[in-house]
């Protein structure tokens, strides 16, 4: 979540220059500071998805972008193919 599929796309040498003005403070302080300045946003609920798709379907985006690379879904533990994955 927080945007990592939008994060994971970058370079390294594009997060070098990344400035993350709220990462140090978690989630739950954060919404407390939206709060004690009464920011707008103070009361919206969590995002579910990426907020600058729109209507565009997440599996849609991600396909467009990084295409498709089926594979399997294996249990770490022991190895077993428990279900398949479209690819990201």
């Amino acid at each position: 979540k927080d945007q990592s599929y939008f994060l994971s796309a970058l370079t390294q040498e594009q997060l070098q220059r990344v400035l993350f003005p709220i990462g140090q403070y978690h989630k739950t302080e954060v919404r407390q500071l939206a709060i004690d300045f009464d920011l707008p946003n103070k009361n919206r609920p969590d995002s579910q998805g990426l907020c600058f798709l729109g209507k565009v379907k997440f599996d849609n985006f991600l396909s467009a972008y990084l295409g498709d690379r089926p594979g399997s879904i294996v249990d770490a533990a022991t190895g077993e193919i428990i279900g398949n994955h479209k690819g990201l």
